[in-house]
């Protein structure tokens, strides 16, 4: 089964989701505070969440910069994309394709700046 993950700013927090490719549907991994300064976060996507098919950063109530993302796979294959995008309260970056056949993350770590 193919997941989808978001990772999405609320006011002060951003949050890890995924969904399955079958209901298209976004769910909820993890949530981190979003500092006035530059600032990385690691999630521990973890064991068992299954196998993702795409990325993207979401915002809510204030900007955020987001500047790299780097997907760690259980395998310890890792991917790195520059987002470098500032996203307005309420917006979002584009899906993001995560590449290759062993897709199960363990880990995602997020390079952000609160505007």
């Amino acid at each position: 089964m193919f997941k989808r993950m978001i990772l999405t700013a609320f006011a002060a927090l951003i949050v890890v989701t995924g969904a399955s490719a079958v209901s298209a549907q976004w769910e909820d991994l993890g949530t981190r505070e979003v500092l006035d300064r530059a600032d990385k976060d690691t999630w521990g996507v973890g064991k068992g969440k299954g196998e993702f098919r795409k990325i993207k950063l979401a915002v809510r109530d204030r900007q955020v910069r987001f500047y790299k993302v780097q997907v760690t796979y259980e395998n310890g294959r890792s991917e790195n994309f520059e987002i470098r995008n500032l996203i307005n309260a309420g917006g979002q970056t584009r899906a993001i394709d995560l590449t290759g056949k062993d897709r199960f993350i363990d880990k995602v770590e997020v390079w952000y700046e609160a505007s």
